[in-house]
């Protein structure tokens, strides 16, 4: 059960691109989707930290979750969903899948944990990986986009899984030893405040409030509130619980295997071959790294 509950949470996150294209097409802004994403995400969250009794007992460590999705979190989804917007959902998930070794890299420059030659051959392949996968060997598939021709979307690209790597190391530095379903309501509240100044900030500047009007639309933010953040966000944490963290950790790396089917069923987006390979060795970059702590 442990298991599946975190193969669940796997495939909860990989809808997020999924469901935020649906936004796009359906006429919502960046801004306008994350604001949804988090406001209709944070009642359910709040129900169910009541259930399982998981309400903040101190306030310190959960203002800095809700620092952490001000600021974290805040910035990760803007970045998350300009490269969905620039490259689509399958080589932005390739991309958030680079913060392993983004992670590794930090610690050994700047955080005194020095890297054995093994992790930094995992590194290695991520970088092999993240070549291959922007198209330098073989170009990109028909009908997707190049990130070597989109600058603004492979940067996008890059800063996603940098930053979510500082997000990480931050997130373990910070809200140690607390909850992991408190910290993650406490980031949602944060994420909601930011997105929800950025909707008013861009209202103030003439930007439309689109507003949740039409039938895609609805299914849009449903999803991206319920599908790819209250329900991954639960079922991880229950499952780490069962099986712990290393094997959660593992079994996570199931997310970048469903967003690029989901992307292939729903979305039309195929990658080549080179492509594909270079996915599998960031996969194996990440799996090696988890099994090397």
């Amino acid at each position: 059960m442990g298991s599946f509950l975190v193969i669940l949470s796997s495939f909860g996150f990989a809808t997020l691109g999924i469901f935020g294209k649906l936004a796009y097409e359906s006429g919502l802004g960046r801004n306008e989707a994350l604001f949804w994403r988090f406001g209709l995400s944070l009642p359910i969250l709040s129900l169910l930290l009541l259930v399982m009794r998981a309400y903040p007992r101190n306030s310190k460590p959960f203002l800095r979750a809700i620092g952490l999705g001000m600021v974290g979190i805040g910035v990760e989804s803007s970045v998350f969903f300009l490269t969905l917007q620039h490259l689509g959902a399958a080589l932005t998930g390739i991309f958030l899948y680079l913060y392993p070794a983004f992670v590794a890299v930090i610690s050994h420059f700047f955080l005194n944990e020095k890297l054995t030659l093994k992790q930094w051959a995992c590194v290695g392949l991520a970088l092999i990986g993240s070549v291959l996968t922007v198209g330098v060997i073989g170009g990109s598939a028909e009908g997707m986009v190049s990130p070597l021709k989109d600058p603004v979307g492979l940067i996008a690209g890059i800063v996603t899984g940098a930053w979510y790597a500082l997000y990480i190391l931050a997130g373990n530095r910070l809200t140690q030893n607390e909850n992991p379903l408190t910290m993650s309501a406490g980031v949602a509240l944060g994420s909601f405040i930011t997105f929800s100044g950025l909707t008013l900030l861009g209202v103030a500047q003439g930007t439309n409030f689109h507003g949740v009007q039409s039938h895609p639309s609805m299914i849009a933010v449903g999803g991206l509130a319920v599908f790819a953040t209250v329900v991954p966000f639960t079922t991880l944490y229950v499952g780490m619980k069962k099986v712990g963290a290393l094997k959660a950790s593992l079994l996570s790396t199931l997310e970048l295997v469903f967003t690029i089917i989901l992307a292939a069923t729903f979305l039309g987006e195929k990658l080549t071959p080179y492509q594909c390979l270079g996915a599998l060795l960031i996969l194996l970059s990440v799996l090696l790294t988890s099994l090397l702590r």
